[in-house]
């Protein structure tokens, strides 16, 4: 959510011009097209819109970066050559403001800068030890965060990718009942959509920790609950959505203030349990999430409890995009196969 306001500035006057309707309501979900690919690719681990919702980003088990037409599925460029035997591109983020740039963050702790314009592709960090799992820009694009293995979160100046602060996490030393940053690794970090120098992440830890970069201490409080094993947490105002990997429960939603959650129901009926990796806001009280207890992407309106619609899959799902509040959605995981979707 931390892009969406951005998102909805830019494509709000594309679809005035274009006559273009923007309901109110979401009753049901629409496949547009599936796109099967080699297995060769090791799967589907990232996918991330552009903000202006024309292109789609997606990254790949062995270390490949492809772009498409948002829309229509065509594929625009190999971004990033196949490379087989390579590792996992775990996380995509477009720059707010420079929407040609885009970061990715690998598992084997690297991090690419890839203009979409010219299709270069350069490594500027390189973490060692490390596996990123997840990284995202503040709502200015002044500066971008990272996380994953090691438990640090780093904090980098976005224009000449240095480091400015670093988080350490748990180590041996250390009393566990003491300590305020992240104890096992994280799988999830974002940015508030409105406060440049806030962000929350969540791990294999139970906990969701809000931070603020201005500070030395860096976590500013936590809330107990949350099991987040991907691209899981969202936020949207003073609301935080999360998908845990656990049967039940798995989908819920936080209050900033209280701490307090409630559950948002996602049906697994016929299955041992949701266990989500995925996890998003969409419009018209509506959120999207998906994982290996049902191997499939869910539309839910978290008022009512309803859900419109799913996206069903042979394996389990490990990424999910949406833009225009869901409009166009993205769906990949284990499968051989990307889905376009939307909601309408």
């Amino acid at each position: 959510m931390a892009r969406r306001n951005l998102e909805k500035h830019l494509q709000a006057g594309k679809c005035i011009e274009k006559g273009r309707p923007w309901p109110e309501k979401f009753s049901k979900v629409d496949i547009i097209k599936e796109i099967p690919f080699d297995s060769e690719l090791g799967g589907i681990w990232s996918l991330q819109y552009s903000f202006d919702g024309e292109t789609l980003a997606v990254g790949y088990g062995n270390g490949a970066i492809r772009l498409f037409n948002a829309t229509t599925g065509e594929l625009l460029k190999d971004l990033r050559k196949t490379r087989y035997g390579g590792f996992q591109i775990m996380c995509l983020r477009f720059h707010p403001k420079e929407h040609h740039i885009l970061l990715a963050g690998t598992s084997e702790g690297l991090i690419f800068l890839c203009n979409t314009q010219d299709g270069t592709v350069t490594e500027k960090i390189t973490e060692k030890n490390n596996e990123i799992n997840c990284l995202d820009f503040d709502c200015e694009g002044f500066n971008f965060a990272t996380a994953g293995k090691d438990l640090n979160v780093r904090i980098y100046d976005t224009k000449t990718f240095q480091l400015d602060k670093t988080y350490g996490g748990y180590d041996s030393t250390q009393n566990p009942t003491e300590i305020a940053s992240c104890a096992m690794r994280v799988f999830s970090l974002k940015y508030h959509p409105d406060k440049p120098n806030i962000f929350v992440t969540g791990g294999w830890e139970n906990h969701l920790k809000i931070w603020d970069h201005t500070t030395n201490n860096g976590v500013q409080r936590t809330m107990h609950g949350p099991h987040i094993c991907g691209d899981s947490i969202d936020l949207k105002e003073w609301s935080v959505l999360t998908g845990s990997w656990v049967g039940q429960s798995a989908l819920q939603e936080w209050d900033w203030t209280s701490g307090k959650s409630k559950d948002i129901p996602f049906d697994f009926k016929g299955h041992n349990g949701a266990y989500l990796y995925c996890a998003q806001y969409c419009d018209n009280d509506v959120v999207m999430a998906g994982g290996s207890g049902t191997n499939s992407v869910q539309a839910i309106n978290k008022a009512t409890g309803e859900k419109i619609g799913e996206v069903q899959m042979k394996s389990a799902v490990h990424a999910l995009d949406t833009t225009m509040g869901g409009r166009l959605f993205a769906v990949g995981g284990k499968e051989d196969n990307l889905v376009l979707g939307r909601l309408c």
